[in-house]
């Protein structure tokens, strides 16, 4: 069995009027018991959680709990991690500003060195680092994203291929309109609105954490979908 976009047979799970489960030609054809047991042999997690929110919108709002659980299960581990490097990059600065002429005695260059590294890398730290409301603006991301994901279109650059021959004229390299993903991406400007802030807020602040959030999502949701076609390969 040819399959294309094998995230399309989930639609037939949801309410209709017209029978699906019937075979075509005389060869048989996949039921709607056979792809709600693949879905069922793809591994939990945010993949599926998000195959199922984005395909299979009735059993995704009963499963909105999961999917909550499973956005902040992806984000909070980085944001933490984030946060502990800030932690340790303001002590270590403190340490070496405490280290200069202590007791009295003469500030070595050696310490000066030291102290500028740390302030560097504070400054460092700082820049990577995302909103301290990151967490408590989590709600809105993700549904901001999830809504991006559901309705993104086809990228033009690529046709949606995610390459585009080489500048140099050999082969084909990732396309940097859209940045390998296939999908066209929604402006600055509509994700500010999505999220509730102005364009200046999501470029200085809430940029780095969309686009994060935005491509761990969409690589957990493809593979969710190639563990469900493997299924439906099984099946057929």
């Amino acid at each position: 069995m040819v399959m294309g976009n094998v995230r399309e047979l989930m639609a037939r799970l949801g309410p209709s009027t017209v029978k699906f489960d019937t075979g075509r030609g005389g060869t048989p054809d996949l039921t709607n018991q056979d792809i709600a047991g693949a879905i069922g042999m793809v591994p939990a997690g945010l993949g599926r959680e998000l195959l199922e929110a984005l395909w299979w919108p009735e059993s995704g709002a009963r499963r909105n709990q999961q999917l909550r659980r499973a956005v902040i299960a992806l984000v909070a581990p980085e944001f933490t991690r984030q946060q502990q490097a800030l932690a340790v990059a303001r002590t270590e600065l403190g340490i070496a500003r405490t280290c200069m002429g202590w007791g009295g005695a003469a500030v070595t260059d050696a310490q000066r060195k030291e102290c500028r590294r740390a302030e560097a890398a504070l400054d460092e730290a700082k820049s990577v680092c995302w909103p301290n409301t990151t967490m408590e603006s989590l709600g809105s991301l993700a549904c901001a994203v999830i809504a991006e994901m559901a309705g993104a279109g086809c990228c033009k650059a690529c046709q949606g291929l995610r390459t585009q021959a080489a500048s140099s004229g050999a082969g084909v390299v990732e396309c940097e309109s859209c940045d390998g993903s296939g999908v066209e991406a929604l402006s600055g400007r509509k994700r500010a609105a999505a999220i509730g802030a102005d364009c200046s807020a999501y470029g200085r602040f809430w940029q780095p954490v969309y686009e994060w959030m935005l491509s761990q999502m969409r690589h957990a949701e493809a593979e969710a979908a190639a563990a469900f076609k493997r299924a439906l390969s099984r099946a057929a």
